[in-house]
């Protein structure tokens, strides 16, 4: 499907659920398509005779893979998990160790 198709889709479904078609709400179905596409599509669509609109194709919200190619696997998340704690413990250590000599020097 084509961006203006789906522009065009998604102005239909937004129309049949009883709203008016806007850039806005185009946009936020769409996703990231150039304005000039929405405005396009969104022109070609109020143009349209009702009777034509069971020609469109049913809008299908575009699928977004990336937010879970992005998300760690667990296997990463439990190493990140143990270098922070191995590091927790390091500094803790330090922070023992400063407060002693400090401890010393003010006696």
């Amino acid at each position: 499907m084509s961006s203006i198709e789906q522009v065009i889709a998604a102005a239909k479904a937004i129309a049949t659920n009883g709203h008016t078609p806007s850039v806005a709400l185009i946009k936020s179905r769409v996703g990231k398509v150039p304005m000039p596409l929405i405005v396009q599509g969104l022109q070609q669509f109020k143009a349209m005779p009702k009777s034509e609109w069971q020609t469109i194709p049913e809008f299908q919200a575009p699928v977004t893979q990336q937010a879970s190619q992005d998300m760690p696997s667990i296997e990463e998340l439990l190493a990140q998990q143990q270098l922070m704690v191995e590091q927790i413990e390091m500094l803790i250590q330090r922070v023992t160790s400063l407060e002693q000599v400090l401890a010393g020097k003010t006696n």
